[in-house]
């Protein structure tokens, strides 16, 4: 079959495009004729299998994140060029599956005069975390599609009773080492771009609450964003330049992994979560917010790691404490956490995916 994945660039180094990249690999393994279609040209972070071609519509998406009035205009403007250049695109390639993952990439495709019953939804964020726009969007467009995936078992549930059908399909595990953490270094990890939902300001502030910095424990923040120069701003402004690192995105994610002891997460909401699988594939334990709506699918509360419920600053505090100065209770943790991360294999989520595209699309 021919499949279009459209999405706006693969360039950021974020799950979503992790798991684009994994989907598309799956789907290239059926030897379907795959086009991959973004609004840059920018070279894919991750690998893509060299069967695929890429074409780039070469639509400018720098937003001024300062400036609401600018930033919506630009938005607005950016859809009227995206689905005109969309249109002629697809007219000619025809496609069987069109294969998208957000609401706004649905609406430009649907704009672009594509049958809804073509289109293949992988949805990746959690429903709390979409505006209004968004969810008008999806609650107009999501019943119409032919396929759409949940990768959290909440999310499924509150699209089910919206009345939008949806098949749960957990996203894959991007790899699984042989080797695995010692837990013995004293550093803890955090992954995620910079931006208000990851709640990098919560970290480091519970962060300077713990026993950590006395304990000569340090925390290493690896992403990018707007949000920078204020994370940067906030680790000087509470003296924690000599225990806090923050680092550029890495190409080499895995070894951090290795190298760390503990994961945090604080973000306010999560769609699958995909960094705590990671963490937890190379034997770290995770701590975490039991927020919307990812981490509770991956953490099993005191088995694998740890779920604070939200608000209770107190005892993410306290139980950071617990595991920094806890070696066993790591090592038994990780352990745990490195046996069940296996149930999201990317063997069988390949499987997965590939039976519904060809039940729903054949």
């Amino acid at each position: 079959m021919k499949i279009i994945v459209y999405f706006n660039s693969m360039a950021p180094a974020g799950g979503i495009e992790r798991v684009i990249a994994k989907h598309i690999s799956f789907l290239d393994s059926q030897k379907h004729d795959i086009t991959l279609i973004t609004k840059d040209d920018g070279a894919s972070f991750y690998p893509l299998p060299n069967s695929i071609r890429k074409e780039s519509i070469g639509i400018d998406m720098e937003l001024n994140m300062s400036n609401r009035v600018i930033r919506i205009f630009k938005i607005a403007t950016s859809l009227i060029q995206t689905v005109s250049k969309l249109r002629k695109s697809l007219k000619k390639k025809n496609p069987d599956i069109l294969y998208v993952v957000h609401p706004l990439c649905l609406l430009e495709i649907y704009l672009s005069g594509i049958q809804c019953r073509k289109v293949l939804v992988t949805e990746h964020a959690s429903v709390s975390a979409y505006n209004k726009i968004y969810r008008i969007i999806l609650n107009i467009l999501y019943p119409k599609v032919g396929l759409l995936t949940v990768p959290t078992k909440e999310d499924s549930n509150i699209y089910n009773s919206l009345g939008i059908k949806n098949v749960y399909l957990p996203n894959p595990l991007p790899f699984y080492p042989n080797s695995q953490s010692s837990l013995q270094n004293k550093l803890v990890l955090n992954v995620g771009r910079f931006t208000n939902d990851k709640r990098h300001e919560l970290l480091i502030k519970l962060w300077s609450r713990s026993k950590a910095k006395n304990l000569g424990w340090k925390l290493k923040i690896i992403g990018k964003g707007e949000n920078n120069e204020i994370i940067n701003n906030l680790v000087q402004k509470l003296d924690l330049e000599d225990n806090v690192i923050i680092s550029p995105v890495t190409a080499h994610i895995e070894k951090e992994y290795l190298n760390s002891s503990l994961f945090l997460l604080t973000s306010k909401n999560e769609g699958f979560g995909l960094v705590l699988a990671e963490s937890m594939a190379c034997g770290v334990p995770c701590l975490a917010f039991n927020c919307p709506s990812g981490p509770k699918d991956i953490i099993d509360d005191k088995v694998n790691g740890f779920l604070i419920e939200e608000g209770e600053h107190q005892m993410f505090v306290d139980r950071l404490n617990e595991l920094i100065e806890n070696e066993g209770l790591r090592k038994k943790l990780g352990a745990q956490a490195r046996m069940d991360i296996k149930k999201f294999d990317e063997n069988k989520i390949s499987d997965q995916l590939n039976a519904l595209v060809l039940r729903q699309f054949s």
